[in-house]
This record gives structure tokens, C-alpha cells and sequence, in this order.
């Protein structure tokens, strides 16, 4: 895709969710948001890339801690380790993305493409290798769906305790 894309986060955005929002040039969240890669937690691997980016955008050290812990990340938190770019009441957040995106638009739009693409030219060389070992590990993963929903409704529980303690 040429054009950027904000992402406005205004709860939670767990697993598969965080995949895709990690598929966005810039995410804003409302204090209430909360994140949390709960893949392994619940018995899968991640497929969507979320090995691939979440290294890039929080570092390796710390993708590694949310993927293998599947903790629960708050706004502020999530803001002071480079998921998200910034962190408003929840009522201004969707004020806030349309702001960004009409700061965005003001930029010629061949300018503002060509910009993305290299962006995304330069971040291709690891996310590229790195995706593709991702699906070719996970999708190579034997799947006993027998007893997932159960150990998901655990997983479900655990996260709103680390929501609640917050």
C-alpha cells in the first residue's frame, strides 16, 4: 500500500488483532488501550507477521518478552516501549488520528508514496526473511485444535486479571 495507515486504538488488541495493527505506519491508542501477542499462551504461532514486525518496532529483546510471556501491555506502557506513537484521552482519539492523517495529506502524494516506499524498501530486507520463516515454521506446525478453546477461555482469564491489577 502507498499510503500511510493510522491505526486508532481504543481497547483491546490481543494476538491476531495486534498482527494487524502492527501492519500500520503509526498507532495512537486511548489511555484505555491494552496489548497483548497471547499466541503461544494459547497454543499456536503467529502467522501474520507478528515475528517478522514487532521486533522492528519494539526492539528483539522486547518482542521476545511480550511473545513468550503474553503479558499485558497498558497505553503507557505500550507508548514508552514504541508500539504505539502516542497516547491520548479516549474521547480525542479518533480527532487526534484524523489530525495526523490530514498532517499527512498535506505532503504532495507522489512525494508521500515514494517516502513509504522507501521506508518499506529499506524495513524489507529483515521483514521479508523474517515473515517467511515465520509461515514456513508456523504453517509447518502441527495443530491439535482439541482442547484450544478451553485453554483460550484460560487465557482470556489471565489477561483480564493483568487488566484489572492495572
Amino acid at each position: 500500500m502507498r499510503t500511510p495507515i493510522v491505526g486508532a486504538i481504543n481497547g483491546a488488541t490481543f494476538t491476531g488483532g495486534l498482527e494487524m495493527a502492527l501492519g500500520c505506519d503509526f498507532l495512537i491508542a486511548s489511555e484505555r488501550a491494552v496489548f497483548a501477542d497471547t499466541h503461544a499462551r494459547v497454543g499456536i504461532l503467529p502467522g501474520g507477521g507478528m515475528t517478522a514486525r514487532l521486533p522492528q518496532v519494539v526492539g528483539l529483546a522486547m518482542a521476545r518478552r511480550l511473545s513468550m510471556t503474553g503479558e499485558v501491555v497498558d497505553a503507557a506502557r505500550a507508548e514508552r516501549i514504541g508500539l504505539v506513537t502516542e497516547v491520548v484521552p479516549h474521547e480525542r482519539l479518533l480527532d487526534q488520528a484524523l489530525g495526523l492523517a490530514a498532517q499527512i495529506a498535506e505532503v504532495p502524494g507522489p512525494t508521500m508514496a515514494s517516502l513509504k516506499e522507501i521506508y518499506t524498501t529499506g524495513a524489507a530486507a529483515v521483514i521479508d526473511p523474517a515473515r517467511a520463516a515465520e509461515e514456513k515454521i508456523a504453517f509447518a506446525q502441527h495443530r491439535d485444535f482439541d482442547g484450544l478453546g478451553a485453554q483460550f477461555r484460560e487465557v482470556a482469564k489471565r489477561n483480564k486479571r493483568q487488566i484489572e491489577l492495572r
